[in-house]
């Protein structure tokens, strides 16, 4: 039987190319033991395939807690006891952060809010975040504020959100609500 870690460097950092469902799965179940070889390995696939400069990204929360979802393993979940509380923070406060990613070296600035969607009063909070941030910080702005329509996408664009970052955690069967 041949080493999933053999076949993942072979076609993984030798042939470039993806592992199957399969192999996937026993990548996931490798022993922890041979945790420090499978990144290891991961760390040479990164190398090989995207070099070794590492961009760096500032983040903050425009909105933190108090989501209505419940996505049982969320610590931003409403529904439940945590100690993160819902907290919004005003523009002044968000180019301060913005400024201080720069100075550390970010060459972006990520804005983000625990919601399943923005509505469109935070978009317009995000809207005027970025033309804040803008007029006084040299920084790509990204976003992320959960499952957006296409208009919200075309929104965030057109304001200057340059990148939209979406943490898919689940699959959409898991909430059949939705």
């Amino acid at each position: 039987m041949t080493d999933i870690l053999d076949i993942a460097r072979e076609k993984a950092l030798e042939n470039g190319e993806g592992l199957n469902k399969d192999e996937l799965v026993q990548i996931l179940n490798i022993e922890d033991e041979r945790l420090p070889e499978l990144l290891d390995l991961a760390h040479q696939v990164r190398i090989k395939h995207c070099g070794v400069d590492v961009s760096l990204e500032g983040i903050i929360s425009l909105k933190t807690g108090g989501c209505p979802e419940d996505c049982h393993f969320c610590s931003q979940s409403g529904l439940f006891e945590s100690p993160v509380r819902a907290v919004t923070l005003d523009i002044n406060e968000l180019v301060e952060a913005a400024k201080q990613s720069e100075k550390m070296g970010a060459s972006e600035f990520c804005i983000v809010a625990a919601v399943k969607g923005p509505t469109q009063q935070l978009l317009d909070q995000v809207a005027e975040a970025v033309t804040a941030i803008q007029e006084e910080v040299d920084i790509s702005i990204s976003a992320s504020l959960g499952i957006l329509t296409r208009d919200q996408a075309r929104q965030l664009a057109k304001m200057g959100v340059s990148r939209y970052n979406h943490n898919f955690e689940t699959a959409e069967s898991f909430f059949p609500a939705w």
